[in-house]
């Protein structure tokens, strides 16, 4: 009888056992796996001195901000589950050295945390896009000009911006100082837009009617 009893309660222990097991996995919905949110894993450092006036030490500081930013990606998703286990599209300013690395650390942060990354253009996607603009520190001056003056510094400003549909998730902007040597590496000199560029007078003939 004894030997009896314990074998009942061994079985009980191993039948309350699978049930808990059972329970800790994925849940498991009538038509499949019930779809659930990826893991907020916190970055161990986050770049907060992308404030005016700091200047980089490249290429690890790029990999920071690209860290910095997919926790901004993370706080802002956690609001939002409607968005939360869409695809992101992250689309880069132009093809210069920056902006593609930036790209490529930006989409390893995200998929490394579990996020998802799209390839291509997706119908339910969230768009995430970054901008880059050049300022001179000091008197005005073309883009163009810069690799002249190598020791002058250049005010480079990214925007992030995240949105779906047609509402913003993210927006934010960080600046950093870099050398007139370096700017290449951030703007296309021939691209307008980086800086207003002095206008210059012409004569207009006049008519006399």
């Amino acid at each position: 009888m004894l030997r009896r009893s314990r074998a009942f309660h061994a079985a009980a222990r191993a039948l309350l056992l699978a049930v808990a097991l059972a329970m800790s996995g994925p849940a498991v919905g009538l038509c499949g796996p019930v779809a659930t949110p990826p893991p907020r894993n916190v970055p161990d450092q986050p770049f907060a001195d992308t404030r005016s006036g700091r200047s980089l030490d490249e290429p690890g500081d790029w990999s920071r901000m690209a860290t910095a930013t997919a926790l901004r990606v993370y706080k802002a998703l956690d609001d939002r589950s409607d968005l939360v286990a869409l695809p992101i599209r992250i689309t880069p300013p132009n093809a210069r050295p920056f902006a593609l690395a930036y790209q490529n650390l930006l989409a390893t942060e995200l998929v490394s945390r579990g996020m998802q990354v799209s390839l291509a253009p997706e119908a339910d996607s969230v768009e995430l896009d970054f901008a880059v603009h050049a300022v001179p520190v000091g008197a005005q001056q073309p883009v163009a000009a810069a690799h002249t003056r190598p020791d002058d510094k250049w005010e480079v400003v990214l925007t992030t911006t995240m949105w779906h549909g047609n509402r913003y998730v993210i927006h934010t902007a960080d600046g950093f100082v870099v050398r007139g040597d370096e700017l290449g590496k951030y703007v296309d000199p021939d691209a307008s837009g980086h800086t207003v560029r002095p206008f210059r007078p012409r004569s207009v003939p006049m008519v006399n009617r």
